[in-house]
């Protein structure tokens, strides 16, 4: 099936996933490894459903899931999902969470799906078709570093992380416009391809966290890659560096010194 076709096909069910985790107001929590790592009822269902409806359409397609026991790349194309990304906020009815969706095909981004799972709004890209937003194009900001708002995530089971991750981010912080959290990275990713903030990095990210992002993100102008020096990979955790062209080259830099 043609990507952009597969893209339309998999929008309504990641409406429908949607729907079924706000259906799950209170869900059951449930402790995984390390601290402060939760998963949900509502993050299992959800997995579910999408495995259950993306399948059909990509017969061929291998899953590579957050809430799955294996995970491994396969050849040829592998969806890579995750079922609710910032299951903390979910947990906590903070409102930035969000449903990743991501078609890899050896070894390469082609498609990405982000639904936010408070505001409703569906971010869209196949490669070499341009990224958007429920329907509206989107292409990253222009502003300088000096007025520039980066996001930046601080995963808490990875604690031996947090003193490079908060160097950089001091660092960041006095030569750019401001820093924000948000618990999502997924919809921080996106944000910066739809120009509402200039830049992201976090030390350890899972390829469901970045997979579908990392697509739209390129798609609307944006460069993502890990830190320099290391190949980036949709396989193993990895650091993850974004932003407009205009902070991306200092940012970069600043990240890459602080967490290399």
């Amino acid at each position: 099936m043609e990507l952009q076709a597969l893209l339309e096909k998999a929008e309504p069910i990641l409406r429908q996933a949607g729907e079924l985790v706000r259906s799950i107001p209170h869900p059951a929590v449930y402790s995984k490894e390390g601290h402060a790592n939760f998963v949900t009822e509502a993050d299992m269902a959800s997995q579910q459903f999408l495995m259950e409806h993306l399948s059909p359409l990509l017969p061929e397609a291998r899953f590579f899931a957050e809430e799955q026991e294996e995970n491994k790349m396969a050849p040829g194309f592998n969806w890579v999902i995750d079922p609710i990304d910032g299951t903390t906020n979910f947990i906590r009815g903070y409102q930035p969470s969000a449903i990743s969706v991501g078609l890899v095909k050896d070894g390469q981004g082609v498609m990405g799906l982000v639904l936010d799972l408070g505001t409703g709004e569906l971010f869209t890209a196949v490669r070499g078709g341009g990224a958007f937003c429920n329907g509206n194009p989107l292409q990253g900001a222009q502003a300088p570093l000096e007025n520039a708002v980066i996001v930046f995530g601080t995963a808490p089971y990875y604690r031996e992380l947090a003193d490079a991750t908060f160097a950089a981010a001091k660092e960041l912080f006095l030569c750019c416009g401001d820093l924000r959290r948000s618990g999502s990275a997924a919809l921080d990713l996106c944000h910066v391809a739809a120009g509402q903030c200039d830049g992201f990095f976090e030390a350890r990210l899972s390829p469901w966290d970045y997979a579908a992002a990392s697509v739209i993100l390129r798609e609307a102008g944006c460069p993502l890659d890990t830190l320099p020096g290391q190949a980036f990979s949709y396989e193993k955790p990895q650091a993850i560096l974004a932003g407009s062209p205009a902070v991306y080259p200092a940012l970069r830099e600043i990240v890459g010194r602080c967490l290399g």
